[in-house]
């Protein structure tokens, strides 16, 4: 270790980003808003939606989600081959460009086979900026102030899961679900020209210093100045390595049990608490707002204690929450839903802020692709096992548990292997 790097809190909790910094997040905010909104939450609305408005089976529509995620899933892992081709900034612009053209089509669909391939080419290209794309901007914006940028920018997916179902309903209700569909596509585009004027690939390109501190761009030029001649990790050398795969389980392990658990939360309230529809709408919803305020949190915690150790905090704190969710005693139900709503905010940081903490800037396209593949292979488990459990007791307790020990287990596997920390 450099003695630079010895005189420098890595640790320390700042938010003295500069204007470009800034910037930087919010555009990530934005995209991640899209991410969630349109391929996650906004299909309780868009699906129903587009079922009435062109007589289609609206289950038939429901059931190409699955699989145009797995086919997205699998397409995004390509696309840092495409960012290390084209450039980081380029890859984008365009992706985006194609994301908001797919988004049109979408909503403009005559028939079910074309609104299958809109909505396959909607999920791979907006998981592609996103993700990708947008989570690659950020680890080379912030290599040392990661977990405190994750827990900022993925309040985008919080804000989505409150505000998108609101917004595509109004659009709708002016325009049809065709017209609001075709608006946010439109934005995506218009988002695309914006970053292609105000964004840069890294801070250097903008003049800038990574988390705009000198003393963090000394320690990376000395960083890379010893590995310069080492060739970036390829795929296979990605999908050799236990960090990605361990990493790639353990974060695996929070989204399976998150969409086991949110999947069937309203059903929860309705079946086990007695809430009518609405009120149990209105519990996801608180949950989605204390999500905002637990992503930033979590952030926190990442920055302060390092990603690994607070990914097995994580794991904990989900199992203390889910069992006070599920306890008798309706005190201890909003202690749950508390709980919850702040281990939901926090669930979209941790695989990025590991990917950047263990690859650096250097190696975090193409690491964080194949870990992001395997995350998503173990989240898509997630109804199949809730499936296996409903059906082997009735109720909630026992499949709410069970996922609350997967995520438990997945702290437990990220914070078994040794900490690896890397910036160049």
């Amino acid at each position: 270790m450099s003695e630079n790097k010895k005189n420098v809190d890595l640790n320390k909790v700042s938010y003295n980003f500069g204007t470009k910094g800034w910037t930087v997040i919010g555009f990530e905010i934005v995209m991640l808003f899209f991410m969630t909104g349109i391929t996650v939450d906004g299909l309780n609305t868009i699906v129903p939606m587009m079922a009435a408005f062109h007589g289609w089976n609206q289950d038939v529509l429901l059931s190409i989600s699955t699989p145009a995620s797995i086919i997205a899933l699998f397409a995004c892992v390509l696309w840092a081959a495409f960012i290390e081709k084209a450039g980081l900034k380029k890859t984008t612009i365009i992706t985006m460009v194609l994301a908001g053209i797919s988004m049109i089509a979408y909503g403009n669909a005559v028939n079910i086979a074309m609104y299958a391939v809109a909505l396959v080419c909607i999920v791979t290209f907006i998981n592609a900026f996103a993700c990708n794309c947008g989570f690659a901007i950020c680890a080379n914006w912030f290599p040392t102030k990661k977990g405190i940028v994750m827990g900022i920018t993925t309040i985008g997916m919080n804000l989505a899961s409150a505000l998108i179902n609101w917004i595509l309903t109004g659009l709708s209700g002016r325009f049809q679900i065709s017209g609001a569909l075709s608006i946010l596509g439109i934005a995506i585009i218009v988002l695309a020209v914006l970053i292609g004027l105000l964004v840069k690939g890294t801070p250097e390109e903008a003049g800038c210093y990574p988390d705009n501190d000198p003393e963090i761009a000394a320690i990376i030029k000395a960083e890379e100045e010893g590995v310069k001649e080492m060739e970036k990790v390829s795929y296979a050398g990605a999908l050799k390595n236990k960090y990605v795969w361990i990493f790639g389980l353990g974060a695996g392990c929070f989204g399976l049990a998150t969409v086991g658990i949110m999947s069937q939360l309203v059903g929860y309230f309705m079946a086990a608490r007695g809430y009518e529809l609405t009120g149990a709408l209105s519990m996801l919803t608180i949950a989605a707002v204390i999500g905002m305020i637990g992503s930033w949190a979590w952030g926190i915690v990442d920055q302060k204690l390092g990603t690994q150790k607070a990914c097995l905090l994580f794991g904990i704190w989900y199992f203390v929450g889910i069992a006070f969710l599920i306890a008798p005693p309706t005190p201890c139900m909003y202690i749950g839903l508390f709980m919850l709503g702040g281990a939901i905010g926090g669930n979209g940081n941790f695989l990025p802020s590991l990917a950047a903490q263990a690859f650096g800037r250097k190696d975090f396209n193409v690491s964080y692709a194949c870990m992001n593949m395997i995350n998503g292979i173990i989240r898509s488990c997630s109804f199949f096992v809730l499936a296996v459990l409903r059906s082997m007791t009735s109720g909630y307790t026992v499949p709410y548990m069970v996922f609350a020990v997967i995520a438990v287990i997945g702290g437990i596997l990220i914070v078994a292997v040794k900490e690896k920390k890397v910036i160049q």
